[in-house]
């Protein structure tokens, strides 16, 4: 019998789910399966919805420890540290882990811009257990008044809290501040522009060539000299890997940097997916559907390795599909250059989570 092989999996993100859900596979190909991550999983797709008070934070949350209950032992917490010439990995308990082969899901965090305080009134789109602290701020609006909310960054998270919050009937004044010239410049030109009527009509007050210097718990100021007051401000403005995946000795710039079969650029025994990972046959958007498709091959992979059999390749879709959820039972679908602002698209979203959830909950 071959020996038993010491799996890591560090984080839990759509990709680790998959395995976590097909773990009698991992330990029929031999493996000793140890997860070290946070006892829950937050959906990214309902993460605006329920941030913003219109969803019940229990639709997009999932049980990771019930999912790692058969064939791997969870350990709860966050790696800080890895040594791959010893193979180990520290966690925040002090606790350390070893491994034969390693596999981070650890997910992205927000690019917070310089200047920008880590008060109360301040909240980060992620990781998605910082959001959760937007829901909480708007429990209790300011005596008189409705709330004003400044979101910073107009990506698409961005986007969909600044149109659930309007949504809202105790918000007065919304901001949005996006860097570039347009909103939506990610997007078809017909359907940015559709979506900035939508947002007009909200009563979004829009700004662009918006450049923050400092963002603090009262005001964002503007390079230009413009200070913007709020009760309380969403940063998000872009996505990157967390400081574990761009530190030396595994971390790069991107993430940790893998090749088209999910494995480090540089060890064979070391994979990674999703946001934490820079994907070097070329640049992935940090969006869910990546993390969900690699899933299935990041399996294949593991299992292919006890036997040496040739490892498979990650292949990215050319037009992935992506719908923001803009609050109010809409939604903006969009795949490639087709797009459809509607109830129709909302209605389709919902089902697509809905179904994807209820593949963990079963």
């Amino acid at each position: 019998m071959s020996p038993e092989r010491r799996l890591l999996l560090v984080g839990a993100g759509h990709a680790h789910l998959h395995l976590l859900r097909h773990a009698s596979r991992l330990a029929a190909a031999g493996y000793r399966t140890t997860l070290v991550a946070p006892a829950r999983f937050d959906y990214s797709g309902t993460a605006s919805g329920i941030a913003a008070g219109g969803r019940d934070p229990a639709e997009g949350r999932l049980d990771v420890a019930a999912l790692a209950c058969h064939h791997v032992d969870h350990r709860h917490g966050l790696v800080t540290a890895v040594d791959p010439v010893a193979r180990t990995a520290t966690a925040d308990d002090g606790s350390r882990h070893e491994w034969d082969v390693v596999s981070f899901n650890i997910g992205s965090v927000a690019d917070v811009p310089p200047g920008t305080t880590n008060g109360a009134a301040v909240v980060r789109v992620k990781p998605l257990s910082d959001l959760t602290g937007l829901r909480e701020r708007l429990q209790d609006p300011p005596a008189g008044r409705g709330h004003h909310v400044t979101v910073v960054g107009a990506g698409a998270s961005g986007i969909e809290l600044a149109a659930h919050l309007a949504a809202r009937d105790d918000t007065d004044l919304v901001h949005l501040l996006e860097h570039g010239s347009r909103i939506g410049g990610f997007l078809p030109r017909r359907a940015a522009q559709r979506l900035l009527g939508l947002l007009e009509t909200r009563g979004i007050r829009v700004v662009a060539q918006a450049d923050p210097v400092r963002i603090d718990d009262n005001a964002v100021l503007l390079r230009d000299g413009t200070r913007i007051p709020h009760d309380v401000v969403v940063v998000a403005t872009g996505l990157v890997s967390p400081p574990l995946a761009t530190r030396s000795p595994l971390g790069g710039p991107r993430g940790f940097p893998v090749r088209a079969t999910l494995q480090h650029r540089d060890h064979d025994d070391v994979y990674a997916t999703g946001d934490c990972a820079d994907f070097l046959p070329v640049t992935l958007p940090r969006i869910g559907v990546h993390g969900v498709r690699q899933g299935p091959v990041l399996l294949a992979a593991l299992e292919a390795r006890p036997s040496g059999a040739l490892a498979p390749v990650y292949r990215p879709q050319a037009n992935a599909l992506s719908i923001l959820d803009l609050g109010g039972g809409t939604a903006l679908a969009v795949r490639g250059r087709w797009w459809w602002l509607g109830r129709s698209s909302m209605a389709l979203k919902r089902r697509i989570d809905r179904r994807w959830l209820a593949t963990y909950r079963n």
